[in-house]
């Protein structure tokens, strides 16, 4: 996710497409069109055009931010889907660091803490989102013993890498489908349950839906293998890469579900917010023995 926090999911080489450059990249067209871009939505932004929500939400029940949170969120946007396409590399799509408190505080209502935990970012990018889960404690501990984060792109993954020097933090270049079902394919992962976030890793893939479904499929499958476990699912304001059918069909339960900025404060001008969910492996409950009667 090259972002904000998880700051980005990014479209990798197997996965999607970037945008191509080339030597006659047209460099001041871009600069001159996001300029005019965040000058625009700062202006709009100060008159306080706040659209309402589309979805008939509440204001109260959508996420609030200040003007400097906003403008900052439209600086992320512009730095990391118009900068990497510059540099002839896969443009990222933000995880804005203010979502990242929502997803801890979620969390802590769906996770058991007398179990180890880990946190894995599928589609990490530069591995924003990976200190910030480190360091989130719940009654004095830490929330996740492990935090693991899957790039597939190798020039972003040497700079998560690089980022990052906390022996709990770990970050793997490679394809995180094959990567979630090795984790998955034993007794328990590494001695306990994960939470998998996934914001849209494929969003520039272009894959048939058919595609989209076995990829996705497959994984809810593995992770399906360990009651318990979580798929915290952020979704685009327009589609999903995982259809809550599939969710269902693969066993798991909706726990909580909020709305989130994703992308900061275009969702305030535009008045639609990505949903935010956390889909929970039901646990297996052992039926009462004679003697416990």
């Amino acid at each position: 996710r090259c972002c904000g926090i998880r700051l980005a999911k990014l479209a990798n080489r197997r996965y999607s497409s970037a945008a191509p450059t080339t030597t006659n990249s047209p460099t001041m067209y871009w600069y001159t069109a996001s300029g005019g871009g965040l000058i625009l939505v700062v202006l709009l932004l100060r008159r306080r055009l706040t659209a309402p929500s589309s979805d008939g939400a509440s204001k109260a029940a959508l996420p609030q931010s200040t003007l400097r949170e906003d403008v900052a969120s439209v600086r992320q946007w512009f730095a990391n889907l118009i900068g990497p396409t510059l540099r002839g590399r896969p443009a990222c799509k933000p995880t804005m660091p203010a979502v990242i408190p929502t997803v801890v505080e979620e969390l802590k209502q769906v996770m058991d803490g007398e179990l180890s935990w880990t946190f894995v970012d599928c589609g990490c990018g530069q591995g924003t989102m990976l200190q910030p889960m480190r360091n989130a404690t719940v009654d004095g501990r830490r929330l996740f013993q492990r935090v693991v984060g899957v790039e597939l792109d190798p020039a972003t993954h040497r700079e998560a890498v690089a980022a990052h020097n906390d022996p709990a933090i770990e970050v793997v270049c490679g394809d995180m489908f094959p990567f979630v079902d090795k984790l998955c394919a034993g007794d328990d992962i590494l001695g306990g349950c994960a939470v998998f976030y996934i914001y849209e890793p494929l969003w520039m893939a272009n894959l048939p839906a058919e595609e989209m479904r076995r990829l996705y499929g497959g994984l809810l499958d593995a992770v399906a293998r360990h009651p318990g476990s979580v798929i915290a699912y952020c979704s685009a304001d327009a589609y999903r890469e995982i259809g809550v059918s599939l969710l269902e069909e693969k066993g798991l339960v909706l726990r909580r579900a909020v709305k989130v900025a994703q992308n900061g404060a275009f969702n305030k001008l535009r008045g639609v917010y990505n949903p935010l969910e956390f889909w929970q492996v039901p646990r297996i409950s052992t039926p009462p023995t004679s003697e416990s009667l």
